[in-house]
């Protein structure tokens, strides 16, 4: 390229427009080269990505990321090899295979952090209040950062909303590689693309998108930017032409999508397919008081599934709370530091009290203000409603994240107020604190603004998002339970003025065990663990996105599925051979599904065959290995690489073998045996049985105790086998 004297990026971006393909050395992350390969694929370009696997590790590091799960790539060593690779170039246009229609429902996309820090919280707290609905990437949730998945989801996108993180922050460096790409690919597609970035000494920006990224110097320039953005990006919608919208199809694969795996990104449309099990009835009819499960499991399915059920009920009060994020850890520590623990306590739920009776009222307010466009008679009492809340501080400014994280630095500052004035803290000392003397009146208020057949309910979800990654303490958990208390405590107050109060609280179930052996009056809340071990409910989940994808409600499932796939895998249902890799959790048998029809769109195939299921597997694979870890770390504290320890064993071990690589990995030799438990716990491990069975802890109704007798009752010589979903990665 000549350069001198140009501007560079508009030039780089030219060379790539007026090309058939662009090749990218990819063998290191690089912002730029990213950028450019999104960019290209966006543009319409064919994308031919190669790896020099002369350097140690190139290949383990290309894929380690996902970005090329689906899309492949060819290895060099020398010029030689790869001067011959460039004699043979892909003409495949992943733009023209993968996209899809704009989602006007959920028109906003946003790459979301790993780490919850105040500049991503002002950003998504901004979107919420601008009432744009948005989907997004976050990796706590998503099993991989696909480069397939995202051109289906900027293709689909009116705007795309991109924070990049200062390099102090951590998984900062992987964060800003997705971002690169996302905004490449939104530049190449034509949409509207924020790149936003919290000002600081230590942040560069790769020369290819310096200038159009907006600096951040305060949250107001947030606010400011993004809510400018989102709204904007409903305007976009209106003025892309039906050719941008809508690409021609050249088969019926290419047309078909199960849906998003994580109910967030999809909860405008998740009621075409939703599988209405016993667990979610019985959660609609108010006999649970908690809801627990593993993370995939569909927890917030149900959560959103029972919100908008009863919302559009006559005389009912919804309230939602689902904070992407809080700094609920950090006030513990903090408060911890200034009184004792049975204060602690007292503190803890009046807190809990102060804010679900407050978020309460103002679910009554944000629906009279909805009345009130249509009748005048509501303006008194949305008024009366403002001046309570007021003077609490709660106003519609950010959502329920900013409103418990404002909450908790008002009570400590409160503490450290009366501390430093000598003040005994006394639990009537701390109530008029945390309640500011009127309780009372937001108490009465709810009161007066329902009648005896109002029907109040609140659930809250995602309360054990964000929490610290060296594993969950007790009083992390003593949090929780209080809060469950207090609600049940607010469910009898009301019930004595005539007022019926419900609640449903959603937790991981490795939370809720810990709870479950911290409280003293066990089984007191009705409680429903919505763990999958019915490979029958599983199918139907396939079975109801596949009716809403083909538009077809007549035909069965096996019909229905032979349009799309190949029967058999290794001579065993294709379906089937899905289930068995995906740790009976129905996020990942749809991830799996999803990405073996990626893998038969890239080849070309009319119906999936047996070799993209077995990528899809494989693919799955890595994603257990290099990121299931995080899941266990968060709740025990080991390390997130302790799956890597059993990397090259055979299928079928024993005990001691396991034990000797959590050995060699740096477990220390007193948390062996919690570290075996938890792998079982997981369904990492499971047991061959006498009968030469393998049955894993969700063959046993998610019963450790279960699992654990059948081990002794084989012996000593007990062998266990290692999970397929895990050991396909585990063996390569």
């Amino acid at each position: 390229m000549e350069i001198f004297g140009q501007h560079l990026p508009d030039k780089v971006r030219d060379e790539i427009q007026s090309s058939d393909v662009i090749v990218c050395d990819v063998t290191f992350p690089n912002y730029n080269v990213y950028y450019e390969a999104a960019f290209a694929i966006g543009s319409g370009k064919a994308f031919a990505p190669v790896v020099n696997v002369s350097y140690s590790d190139a290949s383990k590091r290309v894929q380690a990321e996902g970005f090329f799960d689906i899309v492949g790539f060819k290895s060099y060593e020398n010029s030689d090899e790869l001067a011959e690779l460039l004699r043979t170039l892909p003409e495949t246009r992943l733009r023209e295979l993968y996209s899809k229609p704009i989602n006007t429902a959920q028109p906003l996309f946003l790459l979301d952090a790993y780490r919850k820090t105040d500049f991503r919280n002002s950003v998504v707290t901004t979107i919420k209040d601008s009432n744009v609905h948005y989907r997004s990437f976050d990796p706590i949730e998503m099993a991989r950062f696909s480069s397939v998945s995202m051109v289906a989801e900027i293709t689909a996108s009116a705007g795309v909303v991109i924070p990049i993180l200062a390099p102090m922050i951590d998984d900062s460096a992987r964060h800003n590689l997705r971002g690169a790409f996302l905004a490449g690919l939104a530049h190449g597609l034509k949409r509207r693309t924020l790149l936003i970035q919290q000002k600081t000494a230590e942040t560069t920006i790769p020369i290819d998108y310096r200038e159009l990224v907006v600096s951040a110097n305060n949250v107001e320039d947030v606010q400011a930017a993004v809510s400018d953005f989102a709204k904007g990006s409903v305007l976009a919608v209106q003025n892309l032409t039906r050719s941008e919208v809508q690409r021609p199809r050249k088969s019926l694969l290419q047309t078909i999508t199960l849906g998003a795996s994580a109910a967030e990104n999809e909860f405008r449309s998740l009621e075409s397919y939703f599988v209405e099990t016993s667990e979610y009835l019985r959660t609609l009819r108010g006999e649970i008081g908690v809801v627990a499960g593993r993370k995939g499991s569909g927890k917030t399915a149900i959560f959103f599934m029972v919100r908008n059920t009863i919302r559009t009920q006559r005389n009912t009060v919804v309230t939602d709370l689902k904070p992407e994020s809080h700094q609920l850890s950090l006030f513990r520590q903090e408060l911890l530091k200034l009184v004792d623990t049975g204060v602690f306590d007292h503190t803890l739920a009046a807190f809990w009290y102060f804010v679900l009776l407050s978020e309460t009222l103002y679910t009554i307010l944000r629906d009279m203000k909805r009345r009130s466009r249509y009748s005048s008679s509501t303006l008194a009492a949305e008024h009366d409603i403002e001046r309570i809340l007021g003077e609490f501080g709660i106003t519609e400014t950010g959502d329920f994240t900013a409103r418990i994280n404002r909450l908790g630095t008002y009570i400590l500052q409160e503490i450290n107020t009366a501390k430093s004035k000598g003040e005994a803290i006394s639990y009537e000392r701390l109530t008029n604190i945390v309640f500011r003397g009127g309780i009372t009146d937001i108490n009465n208020a709810i009161i007066r603004y329902t009648d005896s057949k109002t029907n109040i309910l609140l659930l809250f979800d995602n309360l054990d998002k964000g929490w610290p990654t060296n594993g969950v303490e007790r009083f992390d958990i003593r949090l929780i339970r209080l809060m469950i208390e207090t609600l049940d405590k607010i469910k009898r107050d009301f019930a004595v003025l005539d007022r019926d109060f419900n609640s449903v609280v959603f937790l991981r179930n490795d939370i809720y065990e810990l709870m479950v052996e911290e409280t003293p009056d066990r089984g007191k809340s009705g409680q429903l663990r919505i763990d999958w071990t019915d490979r029958a409910k599983l199918r139907q989940i396939i079975y109801r996105r596949l009716q809403t994808a083909l538009n077809n409600y007549q035909l069965g499932f096996e019909d229905l599925w032979a349009q799309l796939f190949v029967p058999l895998v290794d001579d065993r249902s294709s379906l089937e051979y899905c289930i068995d890799h995906c740790l009976m959790r129905p996020r990942f048998l749809i991830n799996i599904v999803e990405s073996a029809i990626a893998n038969g769109v890239n080849r070309g195939h009319v119906l999936v065959q047996a070799d993209d299921f077995r990528d899809a597997v494989r693919q799955h694979s890595n994603y257990l290995i290099s990121d299931f870890g995080y899941e266990i770390r968060d709740v025990s504290g080991f390390s997130a690489d302790i799956l890597y320890s059993l990397i090259g064993l055979p299928m079928h071990v024993t005990k001691d073998i396991v034990i000797a690589q959590f050995l060699k990995a740096g477990l220390s030799e007193d948390s062996l045996d919690e570290a075996f438990r938890l792998m079982l716990w997981y369904g990492v491990l499971g047991i061959v049985t006498s009968e030469g069975r393998e049955r894993f802890v969700y063959d046993y109704e998610y019963s450790l105790k279960r699992l654990e007798a059948e081990a002794r009752r084989a012996g000593e010589k007990a062998t266990y086998v290692i999970n397929s979903a895990l050991h396909v990665a585990l063996s390569m």
